[in-house]
């Protein structure tokens, strides 16, 4: 019996963020709730952050369940200990068993890739020799520990081996579990907060480019990949005119991210046999003062928002309107009007059909 049977349930469901888990836990109260805190430019990560630090708690509690049983057996020799999971890697099955058996090396899959080079068996003489060096290091520093974790009937015995080993392997587990978390959450958000705002603006969602376009029609569609594989979040048509939008839940700690995005400029395109003049919007988190993207962005004709203040809605509708040469009462509201206004449009939005 391979590892991955061992370890707890818990934790073999919090390896991967799911939209539907997301939701199950929320609700679709909690999910309208979100999005309108983030229209009126609240922070995303003020409701994602906590749900992400249950799973990661969660996790921990599941992997000392683990070291508590089987794995308990093999940590007296690293040696032992590294052979043991290596040989239940070679023989699992599946991803996740898989991943359980990398983060008890203190690899991630991405890890794997680029550190083992697919030589996991010169790996495992390297993190042998890495862990026994450091319990010595730490030994010296700190002191010698003893002493026993008791969970009900079982106990593990310490020392600086058995906390390295764990440490290691839920270092491994967090960056997992974070950066799935952050890829559900920024993609399944950042369609939600387009197909919402965009509908309040009177733009009707279809699932793709459509074959052909009207000049009368307000259209939009999300996460599409052009004939350049040049990803765009959202496109919105109306008149013979068409809008790029880039949204990313980005901060000041990612700028070379937001720079990136300026790159992905066209003027000109082709959108159901029409050719349609083309303008661009990006909308981040927060943007560091010093900057140089608003300066970068006007350069080429576009236009940066920043989620972060109160009213980025009415200024984006603003923008739209008059790319588009429409209106909208969004352009008219003040910013203590804004969430009477969401209140009343987004109970009106089935918003599945932006996540499906």
């Amino acid at each position: 019996m391979g590892i991955f049977e061992d370890y707890n349930s818990s934790g073999k469901r919090n390896m991967s963020a799911t939209r539907t888990d997301f939701i199950r836990q929320v609700g679709a109260e909690g999910i309208r709730g979100i999005v309108k805190e983030v229209l009126l430019g609240g922070n995303i990560r003020d409701f994602t952050e906590f749900i992400t630090q249950k799973r990661l708690i969660e996790s921990y509690a599941a992997l000392l369940d683990l070291y508590m049983g089987r794995i308990g057996n093999h940590v007296d020799s690293v040696e032992e200990y590294a052979g043991c999971v290596l040989n239940d890697y070679m023989e699992a099955r599946g991803r996740d068993p898989k991943t359980l058996d990398l983060w008890l090396l203190g690899l991630t899959r991405k890890g794997f890739d680029n550190i083992t080079r697919d030589n996991i068996q010169d790996y495992k003489y390297s993190f042998t020799a890495s862990v026994e060096d450091i319990s010595e290091g730490l030994e010296k520093e700190y002191g010698p520990v003893s002493g026993t974790i008791e969970v009900g009937a079982r106990k593990l015995s310490l020392n600086w081996t058995v906390l390295s080993l764990l440490f290691t392997a839920a270092g491994a587990q967090t960056l997992t579990i974070r950066g799935s978390a952050k890829s559900m959450n920024g993609k399944m958000f950042e369609k939600l907060i387009l197909g919402s705002l965009l509908t309040i603006m009177g733009f009707t969602y279809v699932s793709g480019p459509p074959e052909d376009v009207s000049k009368s029609q307000k259209l939009f569609w999300l996460s599409n990949m052009d004939e350049n594989e040049r990803e765009t979040d959202a496109t919105v048509v109306c008149g013979g005119k068409a809008v790029s939008i880039d949204i990313g839940f980005i901060g000041k700690g990612n700028p070379e991210i937001t720079l990136d995005k300026v790159t992905r400029f066209v003027r000109y395109k082709e959108i159901g046999r029409m050719a349609h003049d083309m303008a661009t919007i990006i909308i981040v988190d927060t943007v560091s003062e010093n900057s140089d993207l608003f300066h970068k962005v006007r350069q080429v004709g576009g236009h940066v928002l920043q989620m972060k203040h109160r009213d980025w809605t009415i200024a984006f509708a603003k923008i739209l309107c008059e790319i588009m040469q429409i209106s909208h009462e969004l352009t008219e509201l003040e910013e203590n009007e804004l969430e009477a206004c969401f209140d009343r449009y987004l109970p009106q939005i089935d918003m599945q059909e932006f996540v499906v």
